[in-house]
């Protein structure tokens, strides 16, 4: 299989709103019980935009609505920030110690990282890695198709994605996108790890309730394929890191879609992240574009697996990527969805 190169970017910052929420993509009634605190979550059940067919599972009937032309056609989801009026909230600081949690190298296959010569005078290399791929979901709101990035996440489940709150929910007025489904180390079209699809979504309500960028988060629990492995035994999966300082070096790994980028195959930005002004954020000057929401920023990255200290939330006009700070709520939510099946 060829893999083509991934290119050099120069800017990157991000601005993220985090919420806490979770739902059970299947079918069945609605469920809420949510938890009070700055990590609550709300789980609730959701429905397939497919009718129920004999003998698919709810995984398979998301696959299967992923033909080749949807996937071609689906619209970046940096759109959706702008729909659902997203605001900037009380921004975020460290809340406590710096704290990580270790990422995990796969167990079925060794992990597929494909090492890509660039330019630029931080880094000759940069590998391409197989924790990191392409989303596609579908809007119930609208109506269309959407692509954002994401980066699988080492847990006790071994099932965990870490995207945007923006990739998986609609914020202020919208609803929990269906369909979803993570395609590892995507590349023009193949899928050497295969579709790995949703059964949890979960955001942070600050996110769903008011569009609050400082919480522009999601973490995804996805069934195990069909040959019932999981998805970090299969590709293996990112550390998390929070309560770290502003300023750390990155490797971001994306999939851009809107110019100059095509969303057919990773992308990168290095450099050292930075307090964008006054805000409790990171940001990095990349230039990414819609497509990137989503993706993982990766600190100790070392051409496989890193530990993702932010998560890409916006973009503005001079090519700034802006990340949520990750605070102590970031690593709580995490702990509630670690072992979730």
């Amino acid at each position: 299989m060829h893999f083509p190169d991934i290119r050099r970017v120069v800017t990157v910052t991000a601005s993220a709103a985090l919420v806490a929420a979770t739902v059970l993509v299947g079918t069945g009634p609605a469920q809420a019980a949510p938890v009070g605190g700055a990590s609550a979550t709300t789980v609730a059940a959701t429905t397939s935009t497919t009718a129920a067919r004999s003998g698919l599972t709810a995984a398979q009937q998301a696959g299967d609505y992923w033909t080749t032309e949807r996937m071609r056609t689906a619209i970046s989801a940096d759109v959706l920030v702008k729909k659902a009026g997203a605001v900037a909230g009380k921004g975020l600081k460290p809340t406590g110690p710096a704290r990580s949690v270790p990422p995990a190298a796969p167990t079925v296959t060794a992990a597929s990282s494909v090492a890509s010569q660039a330019g630029g005078d931080i880094s000759a290399y940069v590998a391409a890695s197989a924790t990191v791929g392409k989303v596609f979901f579908y809007n119930p709101v609208d109506g269309k198709n959407y692509v954002c990035s994401a980066g699988a996440v080492n847990s006790t489940s071994k099932l965990l994605v870490m995207s945007a709150g923006h990739c998986v929910h609609g914020g202020r007025g919208g609803q929990w996108m269906q369909n979803w489904i993570f395609v590892p180390l995507y590349n023009y079209g193949a899928e050497p790890y295969g579709r790995w699809s949703a059964k949890y979504l979960t955001a942070f309500n600050a996110w769903i309730n008011d569009s609050n960028l400082d919480r522009d988060v999601s973490y995804i629990t996805v069934y195990p394929n069909s040959s019932g492995q999981r998805l970090v035994d299969r590709v293996g999966g990112n550390g998390l890191s929070v309560n770290y300082s502003y300023t750390q070096a990155v490797t971001i790994l994306a999939y851009p879609a809107a110019p100059p980028y095509d969303g057919g195959w990773q992308q990168y930005c290095q450099g050292t992240t930075y307090r964008p002004g006054s805000e409790n954020k990171i940001a990095l000057n990349c230039g990414f574009t819609g497509g990137s929401s989503g993706s993982v920023w990766l600190r100790l990255y070392n051409d496989v697996y890193g530990y993702v200290n932010g998560i890409m939330s916006t973009l503005n006009s001079a090519g700034v990527n802006k990340s949520s700070y990750f605070d102590t709520a970031v690593m709580d939510v995490y702990n509630s969805v670690a072992a979730r099946v």
